[in-house]
């Protein structure tokens, strides 16, 4: 029950992993995201809240970090969990930024249904606003 989509990006994989770390920043590039707050930032074990543009306020945890490379933000619905996550591969010049949503829980069937379409629909425009801010910051040093 994972959705999946990646994007290749002019960009070094540190800048791409830097526009994640900058949590305020995240509806600039991410159009699904209306607001978001980490007040501990992208530490494993942050919790705060995700406002997506359609939808109510949300409460999310970040579950795992891996610096420079990857991170897991996960979201409850009852009796469902949905893991939101964000990879890089790359290297000084070349990333491909990976990002998934995987349902779990006893009623992840039903809400990989509700929601699951849109957000397979949605995830390539995130990840091409995430290029586009990752390479515009490439160009800019």
């Amino acid at each position: 029950m994972t959705i999946t989509h990646s994007i290749a990006v002019s960009a070094p994989r540190v800048e791409m992993f830097a526009l994640y770390e900058d949590v305020a920043s995240w509806p600039e590039w991410d159009c699904e995201t209306q607001e978001v707050f980490l007040p501990d930032g992208l530490r494993k074990g942050s919790t705060g809240w995700l406002k997506p543009r359609k939808g109510p306020k949300a409460r999310v945890r970040v579950t795992e970090v891996v610096p420079g490379r990857s991170f897991t933000v996960e979201g409850q619905l009852p009796l469902c969990r949905m893991h939101f996550g964000h990879d890089l591969v790359g290297d000084d010049a070349q990333t491909t930024p990976t990002h998934s949503v995987r349902f779990s829980g006893p009623l992840s069937f039903l809400f990989r249904r509700l929601v699951g379409k849109e957000i397979d629909a949605t995830l390539p425009a995130t990840l091409l606003g995430l290029k586009r801010a990752g390479e515009s910051a490439a160009k800019s040093e």
